[in-house]
């Protein structure tokens, strides 16, 4: 397991868990397979299998799946958000084919009598 200290907990010697990749590769199939909030047994089998890969705990597999899905859900607003911006609330006006139409109008004189 790579671990991370920060400067600020030295003193503490707290290390960050950082999944290897074949950790993550798991975990994100559990997460596209559906798998949005595993069960405490779940997450137990989950660690298991994942210790094969490098040091973890059951925390770390219930944080990443607790973060993944909040992540996802940010993802999923902020397009939407984008895609709201992108549509006009109002139908727009488009000048060019007001001004230019397919086909022109003959302007007929009023001031000449007809013949």
């Amino acid at each position: 397991m790579k671990t991370v200290v920060s400067a600020s907990s030295s003193s503490s010697s707290r290390s960050r868990w950082c999944p290897t990749p074949e950790q993550v590769m798991l975990l994100e199939g559990m997460y596209k397979e559906g798998l949005k909030t595993p069960t405490t047994t779940q997450i137990q089998q989950i660690t298991a299998r994942l210790s094969l890969y490098g040091k973890i705990q059951g925390k770390n597999v219930f944080y990443w799946f607790q973060n993944h899905k909040a992540r996802d859900r940010q993802r999923i607003q902020k397009k939407l958000l984008a895609m709201h911006q992108l549509q006009p609330l109002y139908p727009t006006y488009n000048s060019f084919s007001h001004r230019h139409p397919l086909f022109p109008i003959q302007v007929i004189n009023l001031a000449t009598p007809f013949s």
